[in-house]
């Protein structure tokens, strides 16, 4: 039986054998000054940061291809880590097989995709919203179907997440401790699914689906979901955003319930090198209030989160100038708590 197996993995390394691949280094150095922030306590701040994404691909003797990227990312304070990497399969007529660490989002959360310099308020991290599950948080394998093998500019991936409390920057044969079944755990393991389809000129439509699986919750499931829509003509693009968030709970009283976002843009670019962008977002939070001694049936209160956000970028060369502005309303889902921030950045690519 030994013999038998060394044999077929011979054959195996023989017949999938790859090419030398090729080595690239791309990335950006960004420069920002940030007036204002997500907390109080945040007022200015200059920041310098770099972006460093190693690629290399190649082909097999088979025709397959194969790809890989790891990312070089600074974080505040200074420390630098490896991480975002992935190694992606081509398989031609049968489509793609990937496995990401801390990459390969399945989620259409900002699919809309409207900022001059990023997606609306995604871009300037004013609040967190609460948008659901991705696997790109775990690491994950995943499939994708081959292109144009459906309809309409159709496409569909699908993702896989092992092991929930895995953690991200995986060495290579690293293996994940085991979280333990809590009452509250949200799931041991997780799908994505995720659908696109571009059925007419300059109109693009997606979704995705998430849900965390072998859970203890009782009361409630860890699920999300988002669609979107966007439409791109002459100089200008407009987009629309849905999305739904449900934590897993095992008691609903005094607990978010439900997360409800909204959101719409507009882009135009003015000429090659100037693009301007307003965006409005909505993010609504539900809370089940506990039933009273003298109540047959609990209430529901809601706090929503308003975002306005504006941009405008200039490319000047390699150089992008930009300017986000956002204000926000009843920030991180409390009331009557305002924020503004306002940032300027100068970007690179190389």
């Amino acid at each position: 039986m030994t013999k038998t197996l060394l044999v077929l993995v011979s054959a195996l390394s023989i017949s999938f054998a790859a090419t030398a691949g090729e080595l690239a280094i791309s990335g950006s150095a960004n420069a920002s000054y940030v007036i204002g922030g997500s907390t109080d306590s945040n007022s200015k701040g200059l920041g310098v940061s770099n972006e460093l994404n190693f690629t290399a691909s190649g082909e097999m003797d088979n025709g397959w291809t194969w790809s890989y990227s790891t990312e070089l990312d600074p974080a505040d304070g200074g420390a630098a880590t490896n991480d975002d990497s992935q190694l992606v399969l081509g398989m031609g007529d049968i489509g793609t097989v990937g496995f990401y660490d801390s990459e390969g989002g399945l989620d259409k959360s900002v699919g809309y995709g409207i900022g001059a310099l990023g997606t609306g308020t995604d871009y300037g991290n004013t609040m967190t919203v609460q948008y659901g599950g991705t696997v790109s948080s775990y690491p994950n394998v995943q499939y994708h179907l081959p292109a144009d093998i459906l309809p309409l500019g159709m496409g569909l991936k699908v993702g896989y997440v092992p092991n929930t409390s895995d953690g991200s920057g995986n060495s290579f044969k690293n293996s994940g401790p085991l979280q333990p079944q809590t009452t509250t755990y949200m799931g041991r393991t997780a799908m994505q699914y995720q659908l696109t389809a571009a059925p007419m000129d300059g109109l693009s439509v997606g979704a995705d689906y998430f849900e965390a699986q072998d859970g203890t919750a009782t009361a409630q499931d860890y699920q999300s979901g988002n669609y979107y829509a966007q439409y791109a003509m002459g100089n200008f693009k407009v987009g629309y955003n849905k999305g739904y968030y449900a934590p897993a709970l095992s008691d609903k009283n005094t607990a978010v319930t439900q997360y409800e976002n909204t959101a719409w843009g507009i882009e135009f670019a003015v000429n090659d090198a100037l693009s301007v962008s307003y965006n409005e977002e909505t993010s609504e939070a539900t809370t089940d209030v506990a039933i009273s001694a003298t109540a047959s049936s609990g209430t529901k209160t809601t706090v929503e989160s308003e975002m306005e956000s504006m941009q405008v970028a200039y490319i000047l060369g390699g150089a992008t100038v930009g300017v986000h502005v956002v204000d926000v309303g009843n920030a991180d889902y409390t009331a009557s708590k305002d924020e503004k921030k306002t940032v300027f950045v100068l970007t690179m690519d190389f």
